[in-house]
């Protein structure tokens, strides 16, 4: 971790680093292993990142979903303080059933067997952390103080998840102003981020729209549709939107619009776009429009699929 107050440079002090840059390429964002998404956002260690999206359409599924592959792909850890996940089995759970492409849910016609479970349980046992603080302590300078004691202690975490924003209580010295708050919370997550070279996530809730007239749906979620100011999105390295277009009138319909609304440095991380994808239910993952899995979860799994029909 990075020890700085304060510092001035100039181009002469950043010379050799710039050269190296010049000379070797700057480092870009990493791989989500989902080759059409790498085209609007990858994983840019340094970052603080926003993820939005109106009530219950999937937002930390999603999170939960890139991550899972991230871990599975190259052995990085995640933090989650996801109060709403409460108890912590439940996050660990869903991610089983993503991982088999079973249900956790015994009385699920697509119910896991007790092998198949341990299995994916022993592929996902060290690659998770879940926060919980009771509140009112659970405020962002404690929330942090505690990524930076489980970063000081395993180096190998990626990403530190905060979700959703509104499970915050705030800290006495911040400002009382939503306005002022947001900069003083996205100015630690920012700082977390950069000097530690993780990424940090916070989950936000849209502001409840009025339904557009003549469909009753929902308009497209907005960076300056977060609750509490547009404050948010103008600090933020990234912004993604999860939406599920038709949710407001049908329920069942499993369509979601996902992508970047805003990327800081576009040459490295990728272009802002959305993509149109589908929740399966069923098995706990995203599909492309022709119902084939975004990610091939598995590949992970060859020598049970040798061993037992699952």
């Amino acid at each position: 971790m990075l020890k700085i107050e304060k510092y001035i440079n100039t181009p002469e002090d950043d010379y050799a680093e710039m050269t190296y840059n010049l000379e070797n390429g700057q480092e870009k964002g990493s791989t989500t292993y989902i080759d059409i998404f790498d085209n609007c956002w990858k994983w840019k260690n340094g970052t603080f990142n926003i993820i939005s999206g109106y009530n219950n359409e999937g937002k930390g599924q999603w999170l939960r979903f890139i991550c899972l592959i991230k871990a599975l792909e190259e052995g990085k850890k995640f933090v989650f303080y996801a109060p709403e996940d409460y108890p912590s089995s439940d996050l660990y759970l869903d991610l089983i059933h993503t991982l088999s492409g079973k249900s956790t849910d015994k009385y699920n016609e697509n119910y896991i067997s007790k092998e198949l479970y341990e299995y994916c349980y022993n592929l996902i046992k060290d690659k998770f952390y879940f926060l919980y603080i009771k509140p009112p302590k659970n405020t962002l300078s404690e929330i942090v103080k505690s990524f930076q004691e489980l970063l000081d202690n395993d180096k190998n975490i990626l990403g530190f998840i905060i979700d959703p924003h509104v499970k915050v209580t705030r800290d006495k010295e911040a400002p009382d102003r939503d306005d002022l708050n947001g900069a003083y919370m996205t100015g630690m997550l920012c700082d977390f981020s950069r000097t530690n070279e993780v990424l940090t996530f916070l989950v936000m809730h849209q502001q409840t729209p009025k339904r557009l007239e003549g469909t009753g749906l929902y308009p497209e979620p907005d960076g300056y549709g977060i609750k509490q100011g547009g404050v948010y999105i103008d600090t933020a390295d990234s912004l993604q939107i999860v939406w599920r277009p038709n949710y407001a009138k049908d329920k069942l319909d499993t369509r979601v619009i996902i992508g970047s609304k805003k990327i800081k440095k576009q040459k490295l991380v990728g272009i802002p776009q959305l993509f149109s994808f589908n929740f399966n239910r069923k098995t706990n993952r995203y599909t492309d429009e022709m119902g084939l899995d975004l990610y091939n979860f598995d590949k992970h799994l060859p020598n049970y699929k040798k061993r037992i029909n699952f």
